[in-house]
Parts: C-alpha cells; structure tokens; sequence
C-alpha cells in the first residue's frame, strides 16, 4: 500500500528551489533512484535523512501514518514468499542501533540505547542480538547508500569479502563508533577492512576494534 502524499510534497518543493532529482540526490548524499523512490511514494527518507531535506528544501518529516505505509511496505518484501502464520502470532521486532556524529558524514555513535525498531525478516526472528543500523556517509557506495537500513547478524562470523559493522574506540567518544566496511582479514595485531568509494584498503589495531558484525541484508525504508 502506498501513500503518495510526501513523495508529491517532496516533488513540489524540490521543483520550487528549481533543483533536478540528480542535484537534490548529489546534495544529500543519496542516488538519484532513492530520490525518485521517494516522490513515487515507494521509499520514506530515514530520520536522519528527513532532517537533511528539511534543511535544503524546507520540507518536514513523513507523517506517522506515511511512515507506516514505508514500513508496511518493507514487510510484505519480505514475508510475500513466507509460509503464512496464525493471525494471534506477534512478529519479532529488532532494535534500530547508532546515532549520527552531529556534523559527520559518516561516523555512527552505537550507544547502549535503541532508536526505534523494524519488523525482524524470517531470517533473523530466531537470532539473538540481531540488530539493524541505518547506512551514513557515500563510502560503501555502490553497495550500500545512505539512508539504507543493514540486518546485522552478531552470530554469524565474518568470511573475507563480507560487509560489516566495524565498532572502534575513539578517543573523542565515550561510546563506541560504527563504520559500515568491507571485511578484508587480520592477523595477530589487526584487522583489515576497506572502503568502496573511494576504494581503499587499511588496517584497525585489534586494541581499538569493539566488536564486528556481518551484514547479512540491506533495504530502503
């Protein structure tokens, strides 16, 4: 089911700053399909993201009711296929984990606390401490965008070419923070991970890695 509401008061703001669908998409860091997802009423922006557009064209968040329909709309994808449970079963729900480093293109402080939740997809309703994160920042592009929530499985661990969550210490933060990378290998004293855009490869000293997570799934909200 959709809601074409924001997506047309989306359309019409960015058409009243006189920008193109690839101009908006270049400024807040996403592509240009993401952008016409969201003005067909397919895709609603991340919290985070729906502060950014409100900053450039001066439009609000999704109502809670459109913002429903986004997440409706994730959960027929991935049950359409599943074999149909009793109507009295309440679906397993996983925590939305990491807050974005004001300022930051990229850095994802992942404290103790959830932001929210999404309906777990039958894959991960079984797993233990299955979380999700949304995507910041262009550097795994063009694997992962921003504004793409990923499916973290802690239980399975990572083969060399998987994707993961990365969680270092830092010394300006309290808390741990998260990088989305390409999981390359390590040896005794470090582990190497890579980005995609700009490709590049380097090392984390094993002291400094909090945790890593492999990334098991992807998809818009």
């Amino acid at each position: 089911m959709r809601d074409p509401a924001y997506g047309h008061e989306f359309r019409q703001a960015r058409r009243k700053r006189q920008l193109t669908q690839v101009a908006l998409a270049r400024a807040l860091g996403v592509s240009q399909s993401y952008v016409a997802q969201i003005e067909g009423g397919r895709n609603y922006p991340s919290p985070a993201l729906a502060s950014r557009i409100a900053e450039l064209i001066g439009l609000g968040p999704p109502s809670e009711d459109e913002a429903h329909h986004a997440f409706a709309e994730t959960v027929r994808r991935f049950t359409e296929k599943a074999p149909r449970r009793a109507a009295t079963v309440e679906r397993v729900r996983l925590p939305i984990v990491g807050v974005p480093v004001p300022g930051d293109e990229e850095r994802i402080i992942v404290d103790l606390e959830p932001h929210g939740s999404v309906l777990a997809p039958p894959q991960l309703e079984t797993v233990a401490g299955a979380q999700v994160l949304y995507v910041r920042g262009r550097s795994m592009e063009p694997r992962y965008y921003p504004g793409e929530l990923v499916y973290l499985n802690p239980t399975r661990p990572p083969n060399p070419g998987d994707f993961v969550l990365a969680l270092v210490r830092e010394p300006r933060f309290a808390a741990p923070i998260g990088y989305v990378r390409q999981y390359l290998g390590e040896d005794p004293g470090h582990i190497r991970l890579a980005t995609l855009n700009p490709k590049r490869h380097y090392a984390v000293e094993r002291k400094a890695l909090v945790s890593m997570t492999t990334i098991v799934g992807a998809g818009l909200l």
